[in-house]
């Protein structure tokens, strides 16, 4: 790996820990701005089946409303990262999210606490000297919702 891959590695890890922090801290424009124009998410549950699959825009727009006054806390550990040009890159990472609802609170929440397990599947491009994500499926192998 040369100097050059390696400071392209570094910038797609930043590129992911960006995603987990903005998505904990609920800043969801940011959020989409770590996607390209043209990027799309897949959403599957446990038993492999597409729950969900929406442009990044749309989940930026969308997300807010659906976590609410929740507050979502994701992980990310182990990374695999294979570049497959100069300007592209695959990513597979293995996660952990969590969410929270004060229903004492917020009664309209749907659930009190959910806690899943999976990994991301992404694909990276470099756009402009920047990487983005420019697709990302999510893979489920639990999850528990409490009410």
């Amino acid at each position: 790996m040369n100097a050059a891959t390696h400071a392209d590695l570094d910038r797609i890890r930043e590129l992911r820990a960006r995603y987990a922090r903005y998505a904990d801290t609920k800043r969801w424009e940011e959020v989409a701005g770590l996607f390209t124009d043209d990027a799309v998410m897949r959403f599957r549950g446990v038993d492999g089946g597409l729950l969900n699959e929406v442009t990044a825009a749309e989940f930026a727009k969308t997300i807010g409303a659906r976590v609410g006054a929740g507050q979502p806390v994701h992980h990310l550990f182990t990374h695999e990262i294979t570049f497959t040009s100069d300007t592209t890159a695959e990513g597979v990472w293995a996660m952990e999210d969590l969410i929270f609802h004060d229903r004492e609170a917020h009664p309209e929440a749907p659930f009190s606490f959910m806690h899943g397990f999976g990994h991301y599947h992404d694909t990276y491009r470099k756009v402009d000297g920047r990487w983005r994500i420019s697709g990302c499926e999510l893979t489920r192998l639990r999850l528990e919702i409490v009410s």
